[in-house]
């Protein structure tokens, strides 16, 4: 509210006489609305019984139950308290009586609110003398009550009750991965790496492990380590770091930047090592998307994530001797379609040098807005990317063929990778299991500038030919019925012309009934009645026409222009039919130059393509392509992909008879799924629908007979080992899981009065501490354990692989001590540096016993702790080394040494005499 001063005696007044009012609230109303007299009256007028400009003295003067202080005395004295009666029900008497305790005033409390202090504070204290525990005010429960929002003022607060809060009833959190039962891989079935971001690495490594050639290129890129670590949770996603990254943590530093990044090298081997031998169905590659060679700069906008990746393959396999590089690389060259004339100047020769030469690793086929419309096959694809300047319409096309360049491949790669970018597919695409490269060589550049003139020439047709639709079909202006109407739009001359027949009839009729109508009308202003026949004809409208001349001129008008403008659209039928015709035959020419050099002779139709039976027709040299690529992979989304696994028949006596199988797979993890893990067996046909319809942008990988028939690079004994440990950690978490669902069923497992085949949890629960031995120096032992402790089920083999034991020897658990400080890194990223080889020493150790082995390099080696496949005559790796003649390598009954795979070597201290 406003004030502005005293208000005059006048409007005082005024308002007093008007409104009946005290002087007092007259000149509160006033000053309430800036002295307007009006506004004060409007005002009470709104509320003629408001108190809001009164002052009532009178609670001052009441006693606290409201009466009327009558005496004139300013206080009043507190009466007794009136007590509710005694009933027969409580008749006990109460334990005390009413109490006026630190009453301040020997006159009783002044207000109502003192008194409930007083009460309060009278009960809080009688509380306490009978030592009950006084109730808690205020808000207890923080699951049940409301929530509170306030500054934060307290130094510390609980994590879980100080959080952001959903905006939603579901937050945005991954779901938990599934039991371990569920990621066990099956025997036949392919692992695959999955991603957690929007793009497609996980599942091109994937298909290229299952590609020897590419396999091999992965696993020599950049050089071998002499471990590779071990963290129980880096499938999920948890970096391993090198040995000094882990030293500076123990020592308490802080690790930034790129020392808490994976190595790039080191974070590929382990993938392919792991897509190889590992029992888990998959693992995460978002380890390798963020090391510094795909993302060098991390928390700023990713750029292309694959394009990162084949990058980073290039430049680290361009460096390191014999990786196979060029084998995975295409060179192609940018060339003139029509040689350029003798009197070309250098320095245009130069220029064009410049382009030549350009090797890459993956194509990337750009399908624009122009393009995307002609692509029905990935041959259109590639027409439109290598051929641009041919089969381009657009307004800044160079002529051709004198201005014209298009690209040819001086050396396709012997693995092919394709990716649509762009605007993609917008219809489905027909992908082949067989493509064929001779399309696009050097060696037929003369074929391939002859289809892209004829390519031109159908393309330039059919742009003309819709040009002349459009010419046709556009309205002129000339009797435009929309023209007449004032309005001036392009519109289709067959809707213009349908009007106009539709108004001409409506004016014909409109003529013929007046015409009628002033014939009745004469004859009842001559004064003959109407008879039953007249009307009849009035209201059938059919009654006889007296025209008059120039009635009959705009007749004759009005159906002459119905019967031009109905010509014409039959006229505009007749051509738009011939256009179909002519368009439908120039794409059954421009299909019959798609299918050349793309398939075998005896692959196509040869009524429609081939022309065998016409000597004019045929030409042989337009069929049978022998750069023969197999489709072996497809990434169409982030989450699903398709690979094929080729299984190789040895059982023949002759390599070259040997049988070979492709099956095809479905792999991935869908998140929104209730089963997320995909992998289910596919036929060829669900794949070549599914590339060419799922995703606007697939990838697709093929590769040639000479990259599938490469023998596979063996792993290392480091990578194995990797693998190896990182089994026995996925041993553990079955084991763990079986342990919980055995609890829950309340089965008591006794495995102490059983033969030791397998240690469980609930075995390891009836152990004491006090029989728990150090495990060290075994063969059966593994190294992948130490220095990587989680808890008692972490320090055992969980599986052996013979049921049998040694006479008068029972499998003792295993327990290992660790510090602190180690556990505490462990927690984070788990070193096997340790997890080095020493089959030198090993071999010394070998023959000081007396003992020959021979050591085994089978690739499988890193998958032995999870099955029990292995000879009968190999003993439990539970077993202890006790003196004597070691049983591992004197045996009963066996006059031969056994051959030792050396990855169960404990070799952090060497290999000791026991």
């Amino acid at each position: 509210m406003a004030f502005s001063g005293e208000p005059s005696e006048e409007h005082i007044t005024l308002l007093q006489s008007v409104l009946q009012l005290g002087r007092e609230e007259a000149v509160s109303r006033l000053k309430a609305n800036n002295n307007n007299v009006e506004d004060a009256m409007n005002d009470y007028l709104d509320d003629p019984k408001g108190t809001k400009y009164k002052w009532d003295e009178s609670p001052f003067n009441t006693d606290r139950e409201g009466g009327t202080n009558e005496a004139g005395i300013s206080f009043n004295i507190q009466g007794p308290d009136e007590l509710p009666s005694v009933s027969h029900v409580n008749s006990v008497a109460p334990t005390r009586p009413p109490s006026r305790t630190n009453n301040r005033s020997p006159l009783g409390p002044v207000n109502a609110t003192q008194e409930d202090a007083d009460l309060a504070r009278a009960i809080a204290e009688s509380a306490a003398e009978s030592g009950i525990t006084p109730q808690e005010a205020g808000v207890i429960d923080h699951e049940t009550s409301s929530k509170y929002f306030g500054p934060a003022n307290r130094p510390e607060y609980d994590s879980e009750l100080w959080a952001m809060v959903p905006t939603k009833a579901a937050a945005e959190t991954d779901p938990a991965d599934p039991p371990a039962s569920n990621r066990k891989r099956d025997i036949d079935a392919p692992a695959f790496l999955r991603q957690t971001k929007n793009y497609r690495m996980g599942a091109l490594l994937s298909i290229y492990s299952k590609i020897p050639l590419a396999r091999n290129f992965l696993l020599r890129c950049g050089g071998p380590a002499p471990t590779y670590g071990h963290n129980t949770e880096w499938w999920k996603g948890k970096p391993i770091l090198r040995k000094d990254i882990l030293a500076k943590m123990a020592r308490g530093e802080d690790v930034l930047g790129e020392d808490a990044r994976p190595d790039f090298v080191d974070e590929l081997h382990r993938l392919v090592a792991f897509l190889d031998i590992s029992d888990r169905s998959y693992a995460s590659v978002d380890n390798l998307a963020d090391t510094k060679a795909i993302d060098p700069d991390p928390g700023s906008w990713r750029s292309d994530a694959e394009d990162g990746l084949f990058r980073a393959l290039r430049d680290i396999g361009l460096t390191t001797p014999n990786s196979g590089v060029e084998h995975m690389m295409t060179t192609g060259e940018i060339t003139r379609v029509v040689p350029p004339p003798t009197d070309q100047s250098e320095t245009d020769e130069q220029n064009e040098e410049e382009e030549i030469n350009s090797p890459f690793f993956f194509l990337d086929i750009e399908i624009d807005d122009d393009s995307y419309n002609w692509v029905n096959t990935i041959y259109d694809a590639l027409d439109h990317l290598l051929w641009s300047d041919a089969l381009s319409l657009g307004q800044s096309e160079r002529a051709f063929p004198h201005d014209a360049t298009m690209a040819v491949l001086l050396k396709p790669a012997e693995v092919l990778t394709l990716r649509i970018g762009g605007s993609g597919l917008v219809k489905p695409c027909e992908i082949p299991a067989v493509f064929y490269a001779d399309r696009y060589m050097s060696s037929r550049k003369d074929l391939a500038i002859r289809f892209q003139a004829q390519i031109h020439e159908i393309k330039r047709a059919l742009k003309n030919l819709d040009e002349v639709e459009q010419e046709k079909v556009n309205c002129t202006g000339e009797l435009c019925h929309f023209s007449l109407q004032g309005l001036n739009y392009r519109h289709d001359v067959r809707e213009c012309c349908t009007e106009m027949a539709a108004q001409a009839k409506r004016l014909l009729d409109r003529q013929k009934k007046n015409a009628q109508w002033n014939h009745f009308d004469d004859q009842w202003e001559k004064g003959t009645p109407y008879t039953m026949d007249d009307l009849r004809l009035i209201h059938t409208w059919s009654g006889p026409l007296n025209l008059t001349d120039s009635e009959n001129t705009d007749l004759e008008k009005w159906e002459h222009i119905k019967r031009v403008c109905t010509d014409k659209i039959d006229k505009i039928a007749y051509m738009l039919q011939e256009c179909t015709r002519k368009r439908e035959e120039l794409h059954e020419y421009l299909d019959v130059i798609r299918k050349r050099l793309t398939c075998q002779e005896h692959e196509a139709d040869d009524d429609r393509f081939v022309f065998r039976s016409h000597r004019d027709a045929y030409r042989p040299e337009y069929w049978n392509p022998s750069m023969k690529y197999l489709l072996r992979g497809v990434a169409p989304t982030s989450e699903v992909a398709y690979v094929c696994v080729r299984d190789v028949d040895d059982s023949t006596e002759l390599k070259e008879n040997s049988r070979v199988r492709d099956q095809w797979w479905k792999i991935g993890y869908v998140k929104s799924d209730a089963s997320p893990i995909k992998s289910e067996k596919m036929t060829l046909d669900d794949v070549l629908n599914a590339a060419g319809t799922d995703s606007r942008n697939p990838i697709l990988v093929y590769a040639s007979e000479t990259a599938l028939n490469q023998e596979k690079f063996p792993l290392s004994d480091a990578l194995r080992m990797f693998v190896k440990a990182d089994n026995r950690s996925f041993q553990q978490e079955l084991a763990q899981e079986t342990s919980v669902h055995e609890n829950k069923s309340g089965q008591d497992v006794q495995m102490l009065d059983q033969p030791a085949t397998r240690i469980t949890a609930a075995a390891l629960a009836q152990i004491s501490p006090e029989t728990r031995g150090k495990r060290k120096h075994s063969i059966g032992s593994s190294v992948a354990t130490n220095g990587s402790i989680r808890s008692d089920l972490a320090d055992i083999e969980l599986t052996f692989d013979d049921p049998q034991t040694l006479p008068n020897e029972v499998p003792k658990p295993v327990h290992q001590d660790s510090d602190p400080q180690s556990c505490a890194i462990s927690s984070v990223v788990e070193p096997v540096d340790k997890f080095q080889t020493h089959e030198h020493e090993a071999l010394r150790h070998v023959e000081k016993g007396g003992g020959k082995y021979s050591e085994d390099h089978s690739q499988d080696g890193g998958r032995d702790s999870g099955d029990n496949t292995a000879s009968i005559h190999k003993m439990p790796e539970m077993s202890e080394r006790k003196g004597g003649v070691n049983p591992f390598l004197a045996r009963p009954g066996n006059s031969a040494q056994p051959s030792i795979d050396t990855m169960d070597l404990d070799t952090e201290h060497g290999v000791k005499d026991s």
